[in-house]
């Protein structure tokens, strides 16, 4: 009788293993694909960044004629560019 109860156990903590074995192949999948989206959020962040940097020198470039003659003004704020938004 003591066999039979030994081998449940066994028989058991097989099952629970495989079990964990399972859960842990699935979470490991899920964390690969979330560490593909954390990627894209960051490589979105550094996109908006950049153009935020863009927009503040078109600012800076546009402020240094802030007194300058009209056709001065005229000529920057033609130059100015507009910056993309980025799209998560």
């Amino acid at each position: 009788m003591e066999k039979a109860t030994n081998k449940t156990w066994i028989f058991v903590l097989l099952i629970a293993l495989g079990l964990l074995y399972f859960k842990y192949d699935r979470l490991k999948d899920e964390n690969i694909e979330l560490q593909g989206e954390v990627e894209s959020y960051q490589d979105a962040l550094s996109e908006a960044n950049d153009n935020i940097e863009q927009a503040n020198s078109n600012i800076e470039e546009a402020q240094s004629y802030a007194w300058e003659s009209y056709d001065d003004m005229g000529y920057i704020l033609e130059s100015l560019e507009t910056v993309d938004t980025v799209d998560p």
